[in-house]
């Protein structure tokens, strides 16, 4: 039986809207920008100078910049400190500074600052977070740890991230089972020594509002803490509402020299209401010619997700080039949800038939080990950095499945909904399951990064994953059971090489398998996915560091994941997909204050399977998909935001941007018959910032057109029409 959409809310730690608003209110809302030590430092190293030369807002916006560059470090690109000029793989940064400069309220907005990655509706049904990248499906991390399953995921809120980093392709030699497309990790705050409180207010249009406090500091001698805690509401966009609270401590134990211990918890509750329709597809193939404000979805539809992750790191340091990572993660995710599923366009008289409904509850548990060992050594006039670790990760999801048929919508120009409630509507028996889910995996994996010159480098990487499987239950009131074990092998394998400090080639090859252990579909496929990548490509300076550009060439295929074609029943692990393409990330900062970064891709995505599909509205039957686009992916996207500052005189400390983004045309479909058309958006923003608090005024889509986001499986999501969002805040330090 269905668990009641009703579950327990953690009562203990639930922060209400209004209680943070207020707080907001008496501390008369508050400054967005929150500056760390090292910005701290260079401010008073500058407060000696004449106010001309004085420019902390240019150490602020030169740290934004650089973020990415090759001289930037990012984890996800080695999980070592090892620059990203040194890594062999294509790897982006997302920093705050860009976050808090854009205004961004969702990751489908911070996205927008890496290239090739786009919203894909399937997986995330409107209330989480999916992505493709490279025209492939891609993962969460969280702070290097699995962060739940590309399908039935959350959403994610931007109040306690430092920064998000996106490794391109397959990445299973070091993070094990993956997305073919990537892995977007997500870097949280960690406590900091000095003291600073920031609490801030935001609100907006569609009723938007929220509120946050972040407070960090020194609890006592070598023990600092941080508290993230948020909330916030918003009516949305065709009455798709979403209701967010959050509660984040984390304290860091620095009890020797060498020795730092970190605990994180993490409590969400989330809830959102979910479209999986948008506007539906006429006969004709494009997108119903209605107000975006039409709606096709169940007017009861929910999703209801409790969260509570906490999460313990050791980082001990052996010696000078010897250092040890321990990490272990225990996530609880309560899920329940009325949603919408299959439906098709409308037909020759603008009818939408086959709509059906899916309530389910998911109990899932997620406990993951990690320990690594890092190694800096010299054989010879050799460099090695050597990454050894072990990981163990356990699943474990109850999930209970009940499907119902609705009634057609007799015209998609004039959309009415009649279902009231689930009362009278007829039971899918070969859509209801109630099944567990586990799998536990035992990993091994070794890299070896070797600088055999200050111009050569190579990286080297394997990995083994042990996995044990399980999926055994009542499927369509039949009991099923399948046990499964597998050995998973992966790899990497790269070299760069760099005629100068400022410049450095690379190429590299990485492969990645794993096991899908999602509940979507009605049975875990017993064949693994796998996914390789080919990649070239370039990371540069020029100019004095004025310009930056990372460019790649690639190639990478995805590999035996669940397919479900028109007119199919069920899904089959015989998916097969391609793309090949380039990608361009520049950074362009060219005068203090001024600053322009953009991103592009093209691409040709091809659908390598050989299985037919059937679309009765458009008279086809089993027609070849080889050949056909991925449902879901753009080849050609271009973003661009230009920011400046103001650095002398009254004016100090304010800033304009403004942005544009392109996204060409998408299919909702495998046979490519239902067209998502091109688009471009612009944003705006402009804020002024000083030492105690900072004011900012965001605008969305300031031309108002209409547009869609990402295609669904018989519609396609309206994007947001114009709208503005306004955040105070104040710094207390």
């Amino acid at each position: 039986m269905l668990r009641s959409k009703n579950t327990k809310f953690y009562n203990n730690k639930k922060l209400t809207l209004d209680v943070l608003l207020a707080l907001s209110s008496l501390s008369a809302m508050a400054a967005i920008d929150s500056r760390e030590l090292e910005q701290k430092t260079a401010e008073e190293n500058a407060a000696a100078l004449p106010e001309a030369d004085a420019l902390p807002e240019v150490s602020v916006t030169q740290g934004r910049i650089r973020a990415g560059t090759p001289q930037d470090a990012a984890r996800t690109g080695s999980k070592t400190d090892t620059p990203l000029r040194d890594v062999p793989a294509s790897v982006a940064v997302v920093p705050k500074e860009i976050l808090r400069e854009q205004g961004v309220q969702t990751m489908n907005d911070a996205m927008r600052n890496v290239s090739s990655v786009q919203p894909q509706h399937g997986g995330s049904y409107g209330y989480a977070n999916n992505y493709n990248s490279r025209g492939l499906s891609i993962n969460f991390l969280r702070d290097d740890l699995p962060d739940g399953t590309a399908q039935n995921g959350y959403f994610r809120t931007m109040y306690d991230i430092e920064r998000i980093e996106v490794l391109k392709g397959p990445g299973s030699a070091l993070f094990g089972s993956g997305g073919p497309g990537g892995s977007i990790n997500v870097v949280t705050k960690k406590p900091q020594a000095q003291y600073n409180l920031e609490v801030g207010t935001t609100f907006g249009s569609f009723s938007t509002r929220g509120a946050y406090i972040d407070l960090t500091g020194t609890i006592t001698q070598g023990v600092t803490g941080r508290l993230i805690a948020d909330t916030e509401k918003t009516n949305g966009i065709r009455g798709l509402s979403r209701e967010i609270s959050e509660f984040s401590p984390s304290v860091a134990f620095d009890y020797a020299d060498d020795k730092t211990l970190m605990l994180d918890v993490d409590v969400r509750n989330i809830k959102v209401k979910p479209d999986n329709y948008g506007i539906l597809f006429d006969s004709q193939g494009k997108v119903a010619d209605v107000s975006d404000n039409a709606r096709y979805y169940t007017p009861f539809d929910f999703s209801q997700q409790h969260i509570n992750r906490i999460t313990a790191t050791h980082d001990w340091a052996l010696n000078n080039a010897l250092s040890m990572r321990t990490a272990l993660s225990n996530d609880s995710r309560d899920l329940d949800f009325i949603r919408n599923a299959g439906g098709n366009g409308g037909d020759a008289a603008n009818v939408s038939t086959g709509r059906n409904l899916r309530q389910q509850s998911d109990n899932a548990r997620y406990t993951t080990f990690q320990n690594e060992l890092t190694w800096k050594v010299e054989t010879g006039s050799v460099k090695h950095t050597v990454l050894a670790g072990y990981e163990f990760k356990d699943t474990k999801n109850d999930t209970v499945r009940v499907g119902y048929t609705l009634p057609n919508i007799t015209n998609i120009l004039n959309p009415v909904v009649t279902e009231t409630s689930l009362s009278g509507l007829a039971v899918i028996i070969a859509q209801g399951f109630d099944r567990t889910v586990t799998s536990d995996t035992h990993s091994v994996y070794l890299q070896d990064q070797l600088a055999f010159s200050e111009q050569f480098r190579v990286r080297a990487g394997l990995r083994n994953d042990h996995v044990n499987f399980e999926d055994k239950g009542l499927q369509a009131g039949v009991f099923r059971d399948i046990d499964e074990t597998k050995n998973l092998t992966t790899g990497s394998l790269g070299a760069v090489y760099q005629p100068t400090q400022n410049l450095a080639f690379y190429t590299g090859f990485s492969n990645g398998k794993f096991v899908n252990i999602a509940t979507e579909s009605t049975a875990l496929a017993r064949v693994p996915e796998s996914s390789e990548q080919f990649e070239i490509g370039t990371k540069s300076s020029f100019l004095d560091g004025k310009v930056d550009l990372n460019a790649a060439i690639f190639n990478t295929k995805r590999d035996n994941y669940i397919i479900t074609l028109p007119g199919a029943s069920s899904g089959t692990p015989d998916g097969k997909d391609q793309s090949k393409g380039v990608e361009l990330d520049v950074g362009v900062h060219p005068i203090a204050g001024l600053n322009i970064n953009a991103n592009a891709v093209f691409m040709n995505a091809e659908t390598k399977s050989r299985n037919v599909a059937t679309n009765a509205i458009f008279g086809v039957t089993n027609r070849s998909i080889y050949g056909k686009r991925p449902t879901g992916v753009s080849e050609q996207i271009i973003n661009i935001w230009t920011s400046y500052e103001i650095q002398t005189g009254d004016a100090r400390g304010l800033k304009f941007g403004i942005g544009a983004t392109h996204k060409g045309d998408a299919y909702g479909d495998n046979l490519n018959l239902y067209k998502v058309p091109a688009y471009t958006v612009y944003d705006a923003a402009i804020s002024y910032a000083q030492p105690k608090w900072e004011a900012a005024i965001n605008l969305k889509n300031i031309t108002d057109i209409t547009y869609y986001v990402s295609p669904t499986f018989s519609g396609a999501l309206p994007g947001d029409p114009r709208s503005i969002f306004a955040t105070l805040c104040f710094n207390f330090k």
